[in-house]
């Protein structure tokens, strides 16, 4: 497997694991206080941090292992480019959660506890988002 690929897998499978991880706390988000529900999303996006840190390492070693060679990370003008149509996907999509959520505060009394935790799963969704374009593009 290609080393971009893996390690786009890798951001997709932390992202996966700290979105369930949260939806666990924020099940009762409507009786929840504010100071409870930024707590759980920022232990989500530890959470997120410290998996992909711990599944970059494990996949790293289970295909050095499998391929019995170390892979080297090139980097190429094709490569630069596909990064930088992603983070405008990612751009784009959060850019425009971000105005769907304001105007659902705004406009239609959505409540504060989920405008919060709508904008830190806007932030997941954009990611999601960007590294499957990197993995389509990489094919």
């Amino acid at each position: 497997m290609n080393i971009k690929i893996r390690n786009t897998l890798t951001e997709i499978i932390s992202v996966v694991i700290a979105i369930i991880w949260m939806y666990s706390k924020l099940i009762a988000a409507a009786n929840m206080s504010i100071a409870s529900i930024t707590q759980a999303l920022v232990q989500g996006i530890g959470i997120s941090i410290l998996a992909a840190i711990f599944f970059a390492i494990v996949i790293a070693i289970v295909s050095e292992i499998i391929t019995e060679s170390k892979e080297k990370n090139v980097v190429d003008e094709r490569d630069n480019i596909i990064e930088f149509y992603a983070l405008r996907v990612s751009s784009v999509i959060f850019g425009i959660s971000l105005v769907i959520i304001l105007a659902l505060l705004g406009w239609f009394n959505l409540h504060i506890n989920f405008g919060i935790i709508a904008i830190t799963f806007s932030v997941f969704l954009a990611s999601i988002c960007s590294t499957f374009l990197k993995i389509y593009l990489y094919k």
